[in-house]
C-alpha cells in the first residue's frame, strides 16, 4: 500500500485505491467496444480481425501502463477510431495500409522530437483559452452525438435529411434511455461508481430480454501477432506523392493527440493551465505513435473515453494502470467482453459528453471575435463527424477573425503558422 501511495501520490491528489480502481473499471467498460470496432475497421484493409484485436489490447496495455507510471495521469491510451477509419477507408485504398504505417512511424518520430524540445508545449501555451474551450465542448457534443446514434435515438439516412429520429419503441432504445436515467439517478445520489454499476445492470438486463446473448465460450487464447509486426513499406519514401500524405497524417496525428490531452486536462479536477504538466503525457503519446505502426495498428493517444473514469473519481495514474491490465486480461476474455451492448456503454458517453459541454460557460459571449470561432469549431467537429477537422478549422479561422476585426495584436506568429498549415491541410484533404 505504501508503495502504491508513493508511486501515484494518492493522498496528494485527494483520492484512494478503491476510487482509482473503480475509475479504471469504469473507463475499461466504456472503452470495451474497441475490442470489436477497431479491429473491424482495420479488417477492411485486409488485416486479420483476431490479430488486430490482440494487437489493440496489447497496445492499450503498454500505453496505459506507461501513462500511469511515467506521467501519473488517469488517461488510458488507445488507437483513435476517427483516424483508424480515415486511414482504412480513405488513405489505405490509395496507398496501402503498409505505407500508412510507414507515414505514422515518421510522424511519431517528428512528434517525439517536438515534445522533447518543448515545441508542442510551446504551441499549446500559445493557443487561446477560447480555442481550448471549444475543443472540450466540441468533444462533449461529439460524444453526445455518438451516444444518441449508438442508442438508436437518431440514425443516419440516405434521404435529403441526413439524420432522423430512430425507432423509440425498440427495446435497445428503451433500455438505453432507462440506462441513462438510472445513471443520472445514481450520480445525483453521489455514487462514484454510478457509470460502472449502470453498465453492468444494463448488460444483464439486455441478456435477460434477449437483446444480447451469453457467449458460447468465456475464454479465448491470444492470436499470433508475429505476422503483423514491422509491416512497413519505405519504397514510396522518395516519391512526390508521399509528401502530401505525410503532411496530412502528421497534422492529424499532432492535432488529435494534442487536442485530446488539452480536452482531458481541461476537465480534469487537477487542471492547471500551464502546458508543462502535459510534457510527460506528450512523451507517452509520441512514443506510442512510434510503437503502434511497428505492431501493425494506427495512431494511439490519450483516449477521450478516459473522461468516464475521471468522472468516477480517477485522479492518478493508478486509474490508467488498471485500464491497462484489464485490457491485457481482456485478450483472454474477449468473447465475454464483446457482449456488452451499445445501450449499456452509450449512456455513459452521453453523460460524459454532457459534463464536458459545461465548460462552454467560460466563453466570453460578449466578444463575438471570441465566441464565433469557438462555435464554428464546435459545429465543424459535429457536422463533419470528424474531431480533427473541427480542431483544424478552428485554427484556420481564429486569427483571420481577429485580423478583420482590428485585433491583430491578440494573435501571434504561432496562430498564424497553424492557420496556414490548416488551410494547406484542407486544400490537400
Amino acid at each position: 500500500m505504501e508503495l502504491i501511495e508513493k508511486i501515484f501520490k494518492l493522498k496528494e491528489n485527494n483520492t484512494n485505491i478503491k476510487t482509482e480502481l473503480t475509475a479504471g473499471l469504469t473507463t475499461f467498460f466504456t472503452m470495451s467496444y474497441l475490442f470489436v470496432l477497431s479491429p473491424k475497421i482495420l479488417s477492411a484493409t485486409g488485416l486479420n480481425f483476431e490479430t488486430t484485436l490482440t494487437i489493440t489490447a496489447i497496445l492499450v496495455f503498454i500505453g496505459s501502463i506507461f501513462m500511469g507510471l511515467f506521467a501519473n495521469k488517469p488517461y488510458a491510451v488507445a488507437p483513435f477510431l476517427g483516424e483508424t477509419a480515415f486511414l482504412a477507408y480513405v488513405i489505405a485504398p490509395k496507398f496501402s495500409i503498409n505505407i500508412c504505417f510507414t507515414a505514422i512511424l515518421i510522424c511519431g518520430l517528428l512528434l517525439f522530437l517536438m515534445t522533447v524540445f518543448n515545441l508542442r508545449t510551446y504551441i499549446i501555451n500559445q493557443i487561446p483559452e477560447t480555442i481550448k474551450i471549444s475543443f472540450c465542448t466540441g468533444l462533449g457534443l461529439f460524444f453526445i452525438f455518438i451516444a444518441l446514434k449508438d442508442m438508436g435515438i437518431v440514425k443516419f439516412t440516405t434521404n435529403s435529411t441526413p439524420l432522423e429520429i430512430g425507432d423509440l419503441t425498440s427495446m435497445p432504445v428503451i433500455l438505453g434511455i432507462f440506462s441513462f436515467m438510472l445513471l443520472i439517478k445514481l450520480v445525483n445520489k453521489g455514487l462514484k461508481s454510478a457509470i460502472l454499476i449502470t453498465v453492468v445492470i444494463t448488460t444483464i438486463s439486455a441478456i435477460l430480454i434477449g437483446e444480447t446473448h451469453l457467449p458460447l465460450k468465456i475464454f479465448s487464447l491470444p492470436h499470433n501477432i508475429t505476422t503483423s509486426l514491422f509491416q512497413l513499406d519505405f519504397s514510396i519514401l522518395f516519391n512526390k506523392s508521399f509528401l502530401p500524405l505525410l503532411f496530412v497524417i502528421f497534422l492529424m496525428v499532432n492535432i488529435d493527440t494534442s487536442g485530446a490531452l488539452i480536452a482531458l486536462n481541461y476537465k480534469n479536477e487537477n487542471h492547471n493551465s500551464d502546458a508543462k504538466e502535459l510534457k510527460k503525457p506528450m512523451i507517452v503519446d509520441s512514443l506510442m505513435v512510434i510503437l503502434a505502426p511497428l505492431f501493425g495498428t494506427t495512431t494511439p493517444g490519450a483516449y477521450i473515453d478516459s473522461m468516464t473514469g475521471i468522472s468516477a473519481g480517477g485522479r492518478t495514474g493508478l486509474t490508467a494502470v488498471t485500464v491497462g491490465f484489464l485490457f491485457l486480461a481482456g485478450i483472454f476474455l474477449a468473447p465475454l467482453i464483446s457482449i456488452i451492448p451499445p445501450c449499456a456503454y452509450a449512456p455513459a458517453l452521453l453523460y460524459v459528453g454532457i459534463l464536458m459541454t459545461s465548460v462552454i460557460t467560460k466563453l466570453d459571449f460578449k466578444d463575438i471575435t471570441e465566441f464565433a470561432p469557438a462555435i464554428f469549431t464546435i459545429c465543424v467537429m459535429i457536422f463533419t463527424y470528424n474531431i480533427g477537422s473541427g480542431i483544424i478549422a478552428g485554427f484556420a479561422i481564429y486569427p483571420f477573425i481577429k485580423l478583420i476585426c482590428g485585433q491583430k495584436n491578440k494573435t501571434n506568429i504561432t496562430l498564424w503558422l497553424l492557420a496556414v498549415l490548416s488551410l494547406l491541410y484542407f486544400m490537400i484533404y
